[in-house]
């Protein structure tokens, strides 16, 4: 399926009026600026991961992210406490396998989680490629990279915007889980979804990236773009592509 420019921006309306929760399981690195990242788009982040807790939680949240990030036991418990949670519920979850490729125990956590209900898988082109077996045909792949791409069942969509300040700030990748997260639960066509909230990212990053000196200053100015961004910035930005694809396969 083809989807316009009009189309995507509309989701990011929608994003901003609904004001949906997400939980994030996310790692202590990147909570901070996540939060910040998703309250700019007026979607609500929750943050905890005190296994008493996290039941409650997960029963008043539209969606969830799981972050593999700084990775222990605690949080692996944790997370399966959310998946359980959010099978109930049938929520949009949002895994991102941070460094599987770096850690055997983590790439097996990885796999076995994905044999659970996730939704969208966010990876980059390394963690991805001792993923390709694992991913169901229930589970949308999203790759970030230079450019990012959505593997859809029929459709690839690539958005060639973004900013290299991006990769120079720890936790800017990792926020995008709420993001794509928060997007899901807004919109239900998943593919529409994470398309909308890539393009979106990435042209935020396009306009902080001007505004900026070098990262530090990024930071903020990427913050203020999502939370100001208008109609006529994203239409005049945005780089979408789409092309064929047999999808289900990490490519």
């Amino acid at each position: 399926m083809s989807y316009t420019t009009e189309n995507l921006w509309e989701v990011f309306e929608s994003v901003r009026e609904r004001g949906v929760r997400v939980h994030c399981l996310t790692n202590s690195v990147a909570q901070s600026l996540t939060a910040n990242i998703m309250l700019a788009c007026n979607i609500v982040p929750s943050m905890t991961a005190a296994h008493d807790e996290i039941p409650a939680f997960i029963e008043s949240v539209d969606g969830l992210l799981l972050n593999l990030g700084t990775l222990d036991g605690k949080r692996r418990h944790g997370i399966r406490l959310g998946l359980e949670g959010a099978a109930k519920k049938s929520m949009p979850v949002v895994l991102d396998p941070v460094k599987v490729d770096r850690s055997d125990i983590r790439m097996e956590f990885a796999k076995d989680i994905l044999k659970e209900n996730v939704s969208i898988l966010k990876t980059n082109m390394t963690e991805s490629a001792g993923l390709s077996g694992a991913v169901t045909e229930n589970t949308l792949i999203v790759r970030t990279g230079i450019e990012d791409a959505v593997f859809g069942r029929e459709t690839t969509y690539t958005v060639g915007n973004g900013h290299a300040y991006m990769d120079k700030v720890t936790g800017i990748g990792c926020a995008l889980g709420g993001v794509l997260a928060g997007f899901a639960a807004t919109e239900p066509d998943k593919e529409l979804a994470v398309l909308a909230a890539l393009a979106v990212y990435g042209v935020c990053g396009e306009i902080a990236a001007e505004q900026a000196n070098g990262p530090g200053s990024f930071t903020p100015a990427f913050i203020d773009t999502l939370y100001g961004l208008k109609a006529d910035q994203f239409n005049e930005r945005l780089k979408l592509e789409t092309m064929n694809n047999k999808g289900g396969v990490l490519a």
